[in-house]
């Protein structure tokens, strides 16, 4: 049984995006930006996907060195733990997303 959840979970799209639902508001409200938003919110989650991924790789070759690799684990991790609240804190201020006018 929990095998079927396990593979259920996993054949599930992932819709958890960072900062999708500002994405989603700021296209609602400025209309007339046309693919411009999207494209800088599409650049920035690349950015950030490049980066962590250029600080894992640097992350796991300083442990197999015998490297004091915790030091360089800890700039990545603040940054992901300030994105995540950042996107938190985004989702609490535009209620979700949307971008529909009340009652429509």
């Amino acid at each position: 049984m929990g095998t079927f959840f396990l593979l259920d979970a996993l054949s599930t799209p992932a819709q958890a995006q960072f900062f999708q639902n500002a994405e989603t508001w700021m296209t609602g409200q400025f209309t007339g930006a046309g693919e411009a938003i999207p494209l800088v919110f599409n650049v920035l989650r690349g950015l950030f996907l490049i980066y962590l991924g250029i600080s894992l790789v640097k992350v796991i070759q300083s442990a197999r060195e015998n490297e004091d690799w915790q030091n360089l684990a800890r700039t990545p991790m603040i940054i992901l733990i300030a994105v995540t609240i950042g996107d938190v804190l985004a989702n609490l201020i535009i209620g979700g997303g949307g971008g529909a006018a009340p009652g429509g």
